[in-house]
């Protein structure tokens, strides 16, 4: 079961971003890079031609600490 940090709950309100493409992103992402003590998932959401980025902690993949659109990365 994938859980949400209070920052993570507010950001996607913010961002408008869907718990769903949070949850395909850690499941089914495009690449996983760790860095330091935070692992990223990558996805590309074709419809909206953006790459969407879901940070966890490396030890904890199911607790989502943030997410955002990365516009500079182009969905290939």
């Amino acid at each position: 079961m994938i859980r949400y940090d209070e920052h993570a709950e507010f950001q996607l309100a913010r961002r408008g971003i869907d718990k769903a493409w949070v949850e395909e992103a850690i499941r089914n992402p495009d690449t996983v890079k760790t860095k330091r003590n935070r692992r990223l998932y990558l996805k590309c959401l074709p419809a909206r031609h953006i790459m969407l980025l879901v940070v966890t902690p490396a030890d904890d993949p199911d607790y989502v600490i943030t997410a955002y659109f990365d516009r500079t990365r182009p969905c290939a």
